[in-house]
């Protein structure tokens, strides 16, 4: 019998992403283990295949870096794929940049999982599914995250976003958690517009963008041990009681869910907090900032 085609899932090695792998590998799914450090995914792999038998492969790039990126992509030829899982992302307080200059926490949200997906959702089977991890942080209405003092997103254009060096003072955002916040209404974008390009092609892939909740229990909650373990004591025992709260293994089975069950196909386009089907915010709907992402992605990809 052909061997069933694998679910490519970015930042497979840590929190999330190593849950979701877990997750997928319980239900027999083969598995592309993404990450930038080839032992990590190697170990995953090992584990993965010794535990449940399942056919686990390393595919090793640092999303920091579009050429990595590429190697990866020219690496995995022409196979096929049954989903893709972009999951990576990262924050930071600082002004760094990728390997090819871009503002980093936008490189890595935004523009590598852009030149992943639209170089890759052609391999999709009929049927196939993209799970976008996006954040309730891009949300005016998410009370969590407001009440945690994340600003709310401010899209000022792809370009300037990825260059803001570049950019009008007035049209700069600032470094932190601002950038972030933003990212994750990318990430949103990116979703609507696969999704509208998939189906002007006549093809059946359903695209989701899923907010995953604040997960206590990661490594994306950051300063001092102390701080973090206290963190995720607190927050276990609150996890139940709060809203758009809760853990990496709980999300990990949605994931799995939507990768596997037959009832999220043909749904098109929908975005999720946790399971549950929700409107994303006013700017996530607005297909003019659908069109600045995917045409100044496609611009930028195209020089970086």
């Amino acid at each position: 019998m052909p061997k069933s085609p694998p679910v490519l899932i970015t930042g497979a090695t840590a929190g999330l992403g190593r849950n979701s792998a877990r997750a997928l590998a319980r239900r027999g799914v083969p598995l592309l283990i993404g990450g930038r450090r080839a032992d990590a995914a190697r170990e995953l792999c090992a584990e993965l295949t010794g535990e449940h038998g399942i056919d686990a492969t390393p595919f090793i790039a640092d999303l920091a870096s579009l050429s990595s990126v590429r190697d990866a992509i020219d690496a995995l030829g022409d196979r096929p794929l049954a989903a893709i899982v972009a999951n990576a992302g990262i924050m930071t307080e600082e002004d760094v940049h990728s390997e090819d200059g871009f503002e980093l926490t936008f490189a890595v949200n935004v523009l590598a999982h852009q030149l992943l997906l639209s170089r890759l959702v052609g391999q999709l089977v009929a049927g196939g599914r993209v799970i976008v991890l996006s954040s309730g942080v891009h949300d005016p209405a998410n009370k969590l995250a407001r009440r945690a003092g994340i600003p709310l997103p401010r899209w000022v254009g792809t370009h300037h976003l990825a260059l803001p060096d570049q950019a009008p003072p007035d049209l700069r955002l600032e470094p932190g958690q601002i950038r972030y916040s933003t990212s994750k209404l990318g990430n949103v974008l990116q979703a609507r517009g696969l999704q509208q390009r998939l189906r002007d092609r006549g093809s059946d892939v359903d695209v989701f963008a899923i907010d995953p909740g604040l997960m206590v229990d990661t490594d994306f909650i950051g300063g001092p041990w102390v701080r973090r373990a206290l963190m995720r004591g607190i927050g276990r025992l609150l996890t139940p009681f709060i809203g758009n709260m809760r853990l990496s293994t709980t999300t990990a089975e949605t994931i799995a869910s939507l990768v596997c069950d037959d009832r999220w196909h043909g749904r098109g386009f929908q975005y999720l907090d946790g399971i549950d089907p929700k409107e994303p915010s006013p700017d996530a709907l607005r297909d003019d900032l659908v069109r600045d992402l995917w045409r100044g992605s496609a611009e930028l990809l195209g020089s970086g």
